[in-house]
């Protein structure tokens, strides 16, 4: 089984280390979140520049793509393990799992704005609904933090969990062809 310690590792996670990766990945949805929260602000003293533009671009390629098979890594590798070996986890499960849903339709609500933004076809953008986007995420990957991946750590056994990194790079790969 694995232990808490394995989830702080020095080491920059791969998908050898799962938790490690996934864990990772909420440093850098916390990152792109606070990039949301200063956009308008910056926008507001500089325009649409390169700089807010190529900001947009890394935000949205992050959330189209990482965001979502982030989520689908949690719901398929380490939801049914824990479901299976802690029957009681799955209105938690249930939880997280409609979180992932509405944090994607938030997304998709801001996004349009904030590519319309990027093209220039509108000029400022609600200050209100990026940060309510980012304060949800950053709830959500709080909570995951607290339960889910302590509890998969305990749950999922070293052979399941290398299995499961390797069915996450395996999808990363077929993302990318």
């Amino acid at each position: 089984m694995l232990t808490l310690d394995t989830l702080s590792s020095a080491a920059a996670p791969s998908f050898e280390q799962p938790l490690e990766m996934l864990l990772a990945c909420h440093d850098k949805i916390r990152r792109f979140c606070d990039q949301l929260d200063q956009l308008p602000s910056y926008i507001e003293q500089h325009g649409v520049n390169e700089a807010a533009r190529n900001t947009i671009d890394g935000v949205v390629r992050y959330f189209d793509l990482a965001g979502p098979a982030h989520h689908t890594d949690e719901e398929d590798e380490l939801f049914p393990l824990i479901l299976q070996r802690v029957p009681t986890a799955a209105s938690r499960l249930e939880q997280l799992s409609a979180e992932h849903g509405y944090l994607h339709s938030c997304w998709n609500a801001i996004r349009d704005d904030l590519l319309a933004l990027r093209d220039g076809k509108i000029h400022s953008i609600s200050r209100n609904e990026l940060a309510e986007f980012a304060r949800q995420y950053r709830e959500h990957a709080a909570a995951e933090e607290s339960w889910l991946f302590p509890t998969a750590a305990s749950a999922i056994s070293a052979e399941e969990m290398s299995a499961a990194g390797q069915r996450m790079a395996a999808r990363r790969m077929q993302q990318a062809a």
